[in-house]
This record gives C-alpha cells, structure tokens and sequence, in this order.
C-alpha cells in the first residue's frame, strides 16, 4: 500500500531526471543554436541603419473670450449669432488630426522629396513610410503637442519637424479654427453678399424711379424702414442658426430647429404686414407728390428705395461685426506657437542593439531547448514497440510516393 501511494511521486522524480538528462545531452545544441541566433541578432542590429528623431514640441490657441461676443448682444436680431460663436472649442485632437492629415503630409514629401528618399514608386507608399517614420502626440494635462519625425540623417529629420510647425501655421491661415476666426470668416461672406445685394437693390431702384418718373425722397419712404431693418435682420440671423444646425446634426425634430423655425415664420409674418402697411401709406403720399403717375408705378418705386436702405443698414451691421472680428482674431497673436525648437539629435534613437541581440538570445535558446525536448521524445517513442509502430503508420501514410 505504502508503494502504490509513492509511485506518482516517483514518476514525477523519474520525469523530471529524464527532462534534465534530455537537456544535457543536448546542451551543445541548445548553445549552438542559441549563438547561431545571437550572430544573427547581431548582424541584423549592425545592418540596420541608424535613425535619428527630431523633436518638436507645439502649444495650439487657448480660446479666450473675445469683444465682439458683447457687441453681438447689443445688435438685436444678431444676438442670436454670438450662440453660434460662443462655445467653440478648439480642442487638441484638431490639430493633432491636421498634423497627421494628408494635405500637410503630401507637402513635406514633396518638399523633402520623399518618395525617392523613401525609393516609393507611388505616393501612397511615401505617405505609409512618412507616417511610420512620424509621431504626433498630445498631452492632454498640459496641452502641448509632440511631433517627432525619424529620419537616417539628424539634419534632415529636424528639419522635418520644424517644417511642420511651418506648414500647420500656413494650413490654419486658410482655414477657420478659432471662434474669432469663424466669426471673421462668416461675416466675411456676408459683407460679400451684403455689397451684391446692395449693388442689385440700386440698380433696380434706378429702374423703379424711371419708370414711375417721380423723385423718391427719403421723407416719402422713411416709414417703416427702421422696423423692416431690424425684422430683417432678426430673419437673417434665424435662418444663419437654423442652416448652422441642419448643417451639423439636427434634425426637423430638434427642438431647436422646431423653435427658430416658428420664431422666422412669425417674423416674416410681421415683415409682410409691415410692409403692407407701409407701402398703403406711401401710397397715399404718393398721390400727393406726383398724381400724374400711376399708384403701381409709384409704390414700385418706394419700395426700392426702401430695399435700398434697409441693405445698407444691414450692409453697415455686418462690416461693423467683420472689423470686430478681425480684430479679435489679430488679439489672439499666433495659431501656433513652437516651444521646442527641433535640433540635430546627437544620439541615435534606433535601432536598439542591444535588446535586439538579448532578443535573440533568448530566443535561441527557447527554440533549442524545444528542439531537444522534440528529439528526445522522439527518440524514446521509437523504443516503444507499440509506438514505433504508429510512427511506422504516420510516415506511411503521409509518404508522397506510392507505397
């Protein structure tokens, strides 16, 4: 009884001795293979070529509160824009997203001419090599980006990384990312739109007042123009919310949209009925000033004179808000300002030779404590009769040959 309980015990002693006699018997060629590929790990560290990193280190924009969010608020019906400018970020994964796109890339590979550095035969290829040759991280405690850029030459990947901070900064200027820049860029486009519709609204006064053959003067038409100003103006900046958020991620659903929605259709009712109002009463004067011409005629022509003025008011509005922006945009100084100026590096950053030949090592000697243990095994199910015979069958059958 006493045996039956020792023999796992023993099995496991005589287990564990002929593990460690199989080791020694193949201790030369654990070692041979395990210098074989520590000779290899070691040509493949002196064939790599060394890389050198430029670093560069980059704070973005802090948004700040600007003037004109005030002088918004005292415009009326443009209050309702400083909510599209308000709010605005500008976060860090913007501009690490810009650095790594495919514009600013496709600049610096013609610039360094990386696609025969790189020997690319297309430009794809050069943006794979160029990417797995850059790093663009962002530090989210203190704001600031890292661009490092590998490179055989110290000199060229510097240059590199200070390259991109030149080009982000030439990218930014075409580009609204800051909330004065948005405000500049939006008012921008409307004092454009603002100049045509005034030049349109002249031209077709000139029309209506030759036509009528009657002098509009500012006294005939004054009623009404003040109040169709500000209506118009609360439509504008309604309809500028509205396409802002349509064009963004809401729905006819949103209630947002549902609310600025019902406010436009309200104002534009107020519009229309002022303007009716209005255009019964120059009719009136009308017949006094001149009743030689038709009342159509007549009223044609108010009615230009009015559109007339009521765009250049809004006219005025909307460049008083440009300069405003332009000025905010001016205060925020440079989109992008370089901490770390790159430099040469003195040191190579790759390859690591050192851990690619412990690498080696220690996987040599792995595959050659594995290939004794295989070998051994093998050898002691040949002994075996009833093995041996089973490994007759396996070679038999997997025999390319016919048998």
């Amino acid at each position: 009884m006493q045996d039956t309980e020792n023999s796992p015990i023993d099995e496991q002693e005589i287990s564990l001795l002929d593990l460690l006699i199989s080791l020694g018997e193949g201790k030369w060629m654990i070692a041979g293979v395990t210098s074989l590929c520590a000779l290899l790990g070691v040509a493949v560290a002196l064939l790599l070529p060394p890389m050198f990193t430029g670093k560069t280190v980059l704070m973005p924009p802090q948004q700040q509160q600007s003037a004109a969010a005030s002088a918004l608020a005292s415009l009326g019906g443009l209050a309702g824009l400083a909510g599209l400018a308000t709010g605005i970020k500008s976060p860090d994964d913007t501009y690490v997203a810009l650095l790594k796109s495919d514009r600013l890339t496709d600049v610096l590979i013609k610039a360094f001419d990386l696609k025969n550095r790189y020997e690319s035969k297309y430009l794809a290829d050069a943006r794979k090599e160029f990417a797995s040759n850059t790093r663009v991280t962002a530090d989210k405690k203190s704001g600031l980006i890292t661009v490092e850029v590998d490179d055989k030459d110290p000199g060229v990947a510097a240059n590199m990384a200070n390259r991109y901070v030149e080009e982000l900064r030439k990218l930014l200027g075409t580009l609204a990312v800051t909330e004065a820049q948005q405000r500049r860029t939006f008012f921008e486009q409307q004092v454009t739109r603002g100049k045509e519709q005034l030049a349109q609204a002249e031209f077709s006064f000139k029309q209506a007042q030759q036509k009528s053959g009657m002098q509009v003067t500012q006294a005939l038409a004054e009623t009404g123009v003040r109040a169709s100003v500000e209506l118009r103006v609360q439509i504008a900046s309604r309809e500028v919310q509205v396409g802002a958020l349509r064009g963004t991620y809401a729905t006819a659903q949103n209630p947002d949209v549902i609310r600025l929605t019902s406010e436009l259709s309200a104002l534009r009712g107020q519009l229309d009925r002022l303007e009716k109002g209005s255009q019964s009463n120059s009719s009136s004067a009308q017949g006094a000033a001149a009743p030689t011409k038709s009342n159509a005629d007549g009223q044609e022509a108010v009615r230009a004179y009015r559109d007339v003025k009521v765009q250049e008011a809004i006219l005025e509005v909307m460049v008083r808000q440009y300069e405003l922006a332009r000025v905010d945009e001016a205060r925020e100084g440079p989109l992008v300002q370089q901490v770390d100026v790159a430099r040469p590096a003195e040191r190579r950053t790759s390859p690591k030779r050192t851990l690619i030949v412990a690498i080696s090592l220690l996987l040599g000697f792995l595959l050659g404590t594995v290939f004794v243990l295989v070998r051994s095994s093998w050898r002691n199910a040949s002994r075996d009769g009833e093995t041996a015979g089973k490994m007759q069958s396996l070679r038999k059958a997997w025999r390319l040959g016919r048998s």
